[in-house]
Order: C-alpha cells, then structure tokens, then sequence
C-alpha cells in the first residue's frame, strides 16, 4: 500500500510518490534561536522525525535537512537586550535547541545550515530575482514584488485580485489580511552597524530577509525541487508562501512537491507561543519526565490534530510507557534465562500470527498519513499478547520473533532507545549476564538458609549498578532499572 499523506500544496489527501525510487529529500523550519523552545516547537520537530523514521521503516533512503535561523528580526532584537553580540546569543540557543533534541531522542538531521553561513548565495538569488523583474530595490533593501508571480498565494488559497495589496511588508511576520511585498534584502540600522550585524551586497550594508534564507539553503542541498517540506502550520502564510515564490520566480519549477504541516500544541484552546506569554519549555519537563512521556504525549495525537496539552495528559502518557516497558523489560529476562523450550503448538502459531497481522495493521494505519495514535494501540495490543505468551511455557524462537515485531515497532515511534542501547551492550556481554546470574544463583542460596542479610546486600548493590532483581514464580530474574 502506497503511503497517503495530506498534502497543503493541494489541499488534498494524495499517494506519496518520491522524485527518485526509494529516496526522499526532506526539509524542515528548523528553529530561530532567539529563546529556550517550548514544546509546540518541539513537537513541529518531532513531526519531522516521526516521517523520517517510518520512511526508512518502509524501505526507504531518507536525506533530511533542518535550517538553522541565526540572523533575523528576533535574534537582532533579543541579542541586544541579552547585552550578547549577535553570534553569541544565537550559539548559546543554538546549544540549548540541540539539547533538546538530543534528550528527546529526535534523530539529528543531516545537515544544519545556518543561514549567516550562507549570505552570499542569498546575495546572488536575489540578485537574480531583481534581473528577472520580481524584486525591486528601494530605499530600505530589496523587496519581492508579489504580483509578479501569478501563483503567489496558491498555498493557502489566496487570490490577489480580490485583495487589497498593501505596499511593502517591513517586518518578517503578517498575516493574510495585510498582504504586501516582503523584504528580500534589509539595509542595516545604524544600530546594527555599530554592533557589526551586517554583510556588503550590491545595495549596501544590510542582512536577507527571513523568507530568502529557506529557499536558498533548502535547494542549495536538495536542489530545485525536492519531495517534502515540513514545518508548522502557521508557517503556511507568510513564510511558506513566500518561499515558493522567491524559488519558483527563478526557476519555473515546482519547488516542493508535498507540503505537510503540523498543527498547534495549545493550552486551554490557545496556541502556545512566546508572544502570548503561555509557554511550556521541554527543558522544564525534563527534571520530571523521560523523553519517552513526551514522545508518547506527542504520538497521542496525529500530526495534523490540535494537540491540547494538560499535566493529566503528561500523567496518562507516562503510565502507558511504563505499561509497554514493563512487557519490554519482561520479555528480555525471560530471553537471558536458559530454559527447555516448549513444542510449537497452538499457542505459539497464535503468538505469531497475531503479531505478524499487528505488523500489517500498523503499516496501514500508519501509511493512511501517519496515524500514530492508532499506531501506538496496535503496539499496546501487541504488548497484551506477548504478556498472555509469558504466563505459560515458553518457545524461546517464537517469543523472540514475536518480540522482534514488538521492538521495531517501537523503534519506529522512537521508544525506548535508552533501555534497547542498555539491552544490546549487556546482551553481547556473555560474561557481564553470566556474573549476574551466578549472583542469583548465591542470593538463592542465601535466601533458602534465611541469610537475609547476603540476599539483601546483593539485591541492593546490583539496586546501586542500575540492575534490579525481581522474583517470579518462574525464578529470579534482572532487569535494568529506568
């Protein structure tokens, strides 16, 4: 089954068709680092990880790129108040953005352009753009000129005609009320010259406009046109809008093919944002939560879906992780014990074919545009049957297969990769799990001739080396602790 996704260009639900069979090239708005991102944006970024890691769970090769906005109207504005130089100010965000992404488990994309890294191709595009007649220079910079393009607006059903075009747009952000030509190029105050925030182009010292630097880096690394583009939705107008123009305007190719935004993470049906002042930082959430909560409260919700957030919300994400851990965790300590296996009979043909139909189920869910919250009640589903598998005798070939299904859907949600690291490491330790059951064996053995005092010191440094000790009817068994 092909994988549908909604796309914003169309207004339509299409079949994915990627430019080059099996690839996919991919852009996402990465951040403006002018401030601690809250989990809205986050979640914008997430997004883009969810996609890349079902494409590559279908097959295919994923080359992602994620800007890096690093001059801009905030960056300018907020440097000066911090008392930072420009460079300054945006390093310190910029490490707190990747933080962030790091702790969440969000794969890193392949590159991060940043776009004072790229001011002279954005020279030279503009330059371009004034040649061909779309952009004007003016008194202030050079700006588009928006009537020129006869799609501009095609992203968000917008019809010039029946419009009143207002005459420039200064600032990097409007909304569709006030449409205007936009800055591609800003001449520098006198202010940002005093403070060295400005680069020599054919009309003067000045700095790109916001729009410019996402058209530029995006084909600079992908090229004219590519498959996908991602980002929030409220980057459809201007931004987004703008981008298609500037690129299109020069090459008379379709610049993206699927645009897919992602919707608003809000609080009491109010968008979280710094402007409103409602803001929920990641970095706040990570003394008393796992990235796994989060990822899970992300999940929760499709992409496209207003995602209302609430500390009962965060409560219930975290308790469904540690219901998919614990079969994670059992399943493992039922693998590294030796045992007689069990014939195949009906209970293993039952194990297997419901986990290889649960397999098909979340490829469908997940192909009709990524429909994660089905996705992760087909994974809990799974999760049952494995721990109705572990209450009877156990084929450790069967519950293996089925327990592999089990880790690559997972995987594919980007769970857990704290405990699968843990587990591989020890796993492929023949005598790290040896001592550990030798340990057993002696805690046992203290335990039968009540020398509690042994069991319990044993039981408590393996506590103090991150290993708990469990007892079962079936035995003693370890776990790692999370």
């Amino acid at each position: 089954m092909a994988i549908i996704v909604r796309n914003s260009l169309t207004h339509k639900m299409e079949e994915f068709h990627p430019l080059v069979e099996g690839k996919v090239k991919m852009y996402t708005c990465g951040p403006t680092v002018y401030g601690t991102p809250h989990i809205g944006n986050y979640r914008t970024f997430f997004m883009a990880d969810i996609l890349r890691r079902y494409f590559e769970f279908k097959g295919f090769e994923v080359f992602h790129v994620m800007n890096i906005t690093d001059i801009d109207d905030k960056t300018i504005r907020d440097s000066a108040k911090e008392g930072l130089t420009l460079k300054e100010f945006t390093e310190k965000y910029t490490k707190i953005f990747f933080k962030g992404i790091d702790w969440l488990h969000i794969k890193r994309a392949h590159i991060y352009p940043r776009a004072t890294d790229h001011i002279q191709d954005m020279i030279n595009w503009i330059q371009k753009l004034v040649n061909k007649g779309f952009a004007y220079v003016t008194e202030d910079g050079v700006y588009f000129a928006i009537q020129k393009f006869d799609k501009y607006g095609q992203l968000v059903n917008l019809k010039l005609g029946k419009q009143k075009v207002g005459e420039r747009a200064k600032a990097d952000e409007y909304d569709k009320e006030h449409v205007q030509d936009f800055a591609l190029w800003k001449k520098s105050t006198e202010e940002e010259i005093k403070r060295g925030i400005y680069y020599e182009s054919p009309w003067g010292k000045g700095r790109p406009g916001w729009h410019i630097e996402c058209s530029v880096m995006s084909m600079k690394y992908l090229g004219e046109t590519f498959d996908i583009h991602t980002g929030a939705v409220d980057l459809k107008f201007p931004h987004h809008t703008n981008e298609i123009a500037q690129a299109e305007a020069i090459t008379g190719k379709p610049f993206v093919h699927y645009w897919i935004h992602g919707e608003f993470l809000s609080i009491k049906e109010e968008k979280m944002s710094k402007s409103l002042g409602n803001v929920t930082t990641l970095h706040q959430l990570m003394s008393s939560f796992e990235p796994d909560t989060i990822r899970y409260l992300y999940l929760s919700t499709r992409y496209d879906a207003l995602l209302v957030f609430s500390e009962d919300k965060l409560i219930s994400a975290k308790n469904s992780v540690e219901k998919l851990r614990n079969t994670l965790e059992n399943v493992l300590a039922v693998l590294r014990e030796p045992t007689i296996a069990s014939p195949f009979s009906e209970q293993e043909e039952a194990l297997l074919t419901k986990a290889h139909a649960l397999k098909n189920e979340f490829e469908q869910v997940m192909d009709n545009n990524f429909d994660t919250p089905k996705g992760l009640k087909i994974i809990h589903e799974l999760a049952k049957s494995l721990n109705k598998y572990l209450e009877g005798d156990i084929n450790p070939g069967v519950l293996q297969e089925a327990f592999t299904i089990y880790k690559t859907l997972l995987g594919t949600f980007g769970l857990f990769k704290k405990l699968s690291l843990k587990d591989a490491a020890l796993q492929g330790d023949k005598l790290t799990d040896e001592l550990l059951n030798f340990l057993i064996e002696i805690r046992n053995a203290a335990r039968k001739r009540k020398d509690f005092e042994t069991s319990d010191m044993i039981r408590d440094r393996l506590a103090k080396l991150d290993v708990i000790l469990e007892d079962t009817p079936k035995g003693t068994v370890w776990k790692h602790k999370t």
